[in-house]
């Protein structure tokens, strides 16, 4: 007999192989259905995967940008996180009133327009007897305690006299306060629109000088060990970041010392408005940055469902589409008013000043000395030095760039995703209809062959 040869018989891929599923098949060489299956659930799960990430940084972010804790904005103003009260707010307004009615009584008018001119802010085109220390000057004998002028009144004079130092020009613009007004402390710097006479000279130590200094009735002037940083001055914009129930907290703590016979219910009112129209300030914005992050998680449900065999001849395809290009647009408008009118534009005015010196950088070796705050040579301030001399990073400003950064992180993740699952629709469309059409030109055939055997 012949030797019997053995048939070596080549082992088949398994059925649900990817490998074996995405062989090109046919005379045209097209990938098959089974191929595009296991690319759609891939997409899906990569853009769902970077969808989830993005969203989450975008809502992290989005709430922690505008809610900033008053603490922050306190330490880095004055290296002390006391924001105001009550007895702040009593003492400020007793010292006030105190050198008004010194300047007020001197008798003689050319002596008492210098003495309101010199405890006031004189910023051009304001009047020595409308805004400043001296306000209507020919109210006088006011008290913290008198009750015979009308609440209205009341709060306008004292916005009148301080306004411009707490950058608030009428009494119902509060929520644009500058630090002075809502941290306690001072920093022992040159400050704008001080009209409070400088601190007495301490001449035990070494470089210190009071020119141009502020005092700071109410709280105290940074010591030794407090570092602090230089601001920029237009603190209006800094305070639009501030978390609104501390805002509304020391707001009412100011309401309390210039109203101290009022009932409780009437502090509680002024705070819940206060409060409702800084959430009221603040929801066009919080609109824009939440409905982009919103949409995305829709165009995500669509997309993914449109997968599934039983909604391919469903709209939730042109849905997910829809709804991902709407997304899309949304995102990317978000990023304008986050990173041209916001906090990118407030965070890129401070610069990193360490390594330099003089006549770079202000204050740069002599801050530990007089603890004045460093400056660039521009004036801009600078972010990584503090008045201490030491490296260190803004703590409003730090926390104010790593939630912008993390918000814009996100929606680039979101877009990504996004994406993908444009991808997965469109490829999920082109195939419903192409079943349409040979559905339509089998009935033709069929209908066709009908006819002629007929």
């Amino acid at each position: 007999k012949l030797p019997t040869t053995r048939r070596l018989v080549k082992p088949q891929r398994a059925v649900g192989s990817l490998k074996g599923a995405c062989e090109l098949e046919g005379s045209t060489k097209m990938i098959s259905s089974k191929c595009m299956v296991y690319c759609r659930l891939f997409l899906a799960g990569i853009g769902t995967i970077l969808l989830i990430v993005g969203v989450s940084l975008q809502f992290a972010a989005a709430g922690n940008l505008y809610g900033i804790p008053l603490s922050n904005l306190c330490e880095a103003y004055s290296g002390s996180k006391d924001i105001s009260d009550e007895t702040a707010f009593s003492q400020l307004i007793e010292t006030v009133l105190k050198q008004r009615e010194a300047c007020i009584l001197l008798g003689n008018v050319t002596k008492i327009i210098a003495c309101c001119k010199a405890h006031s802010p004189n910023i051009p085109g304001t009047t020595w007897y409308l805004s400043g220390i001296c306000a209507k000057p020919w109210l006088t004998g006011l008290s913290v305690r008198n009750d015979t002028m009308s609440p209205a009144d009341k709060i306008d004079l004292f916005t009148s006299i301080l306004g411009d130092f707490i950058g608030v020009p009428s009494p119902g613009d509060y929520l644009q306060a500058n630090a002075e007004f809502w941290c306690k402390n001072c920093p022992n710097d040159w400050r704008k629109n001080c009209p409070f006479d400088p601190p007495a000279v301490n001449p035990t130590e070494d470089g210190y000088k009071n020119d141009n200094l502020c005092d700071c009735p109410g709280g105290s002037l940074s010591q030794p060990g407090q570092a602090f940083w230089s601001m920029i001055q237009d603190y209006d914009l800094s305070s639009s970041y501030i978390l609104c129930s501390d805002k509304a907290k020391v707001y009412r703590s100011w309401i309390l010392a210039l109203f101290p016979s009022w009932p409780q219910q009437n502090y509680d009112n002024a705070e819940q408005k206060f409060l409702a129209k800084c959430w009221q300030g603040k929801s066009p914005l919080g609109y824009i940055l939440s409905v982009g992050p919103v949409l995305s998680v829709f165009a995500c449900i669509f997309s993914v469902v449109s997968i599934f065999k039983y909604f391919a001849n469903s709209p939730m395809s042109t849905l997910g589409f829809n709804f991902s290009m709407l997304a899309v647009s949304l995102t990317l408008v978000s990023f304008w008013p986050l990173s041209f009118s916001g906090a990118a534009a407030l965070v890129s005015r401070y610069y990193f000043c360490y390594g330099l010196s003089a006549p770079v950088v202000l204050n740069a070796t002599s801050s530990a000395r007089s603890r004045a705050a460093p400056i660039f040579f521009n004036g801009n301030p600078c972010f990584d030095l503090n008045s201490e001399g030491e490296h260190k990073p803004n703590p409003f400003v730090s926390r104010l760039g790593i939630y912008n950064a993390g918000y814009v992180s996100g929606g680039v993740l979101v877009v990504i995703a996004l994406i993908c699952m444009l991808a997965v629709v469109s490829k999920n469309a082109e195939v419903v209809l192409e079943e349409k059409l040979s559905t339509e030109q089998n009935g033709e055939q069929q209908q066709q062959q009908g006819e002629t055997k007929s």
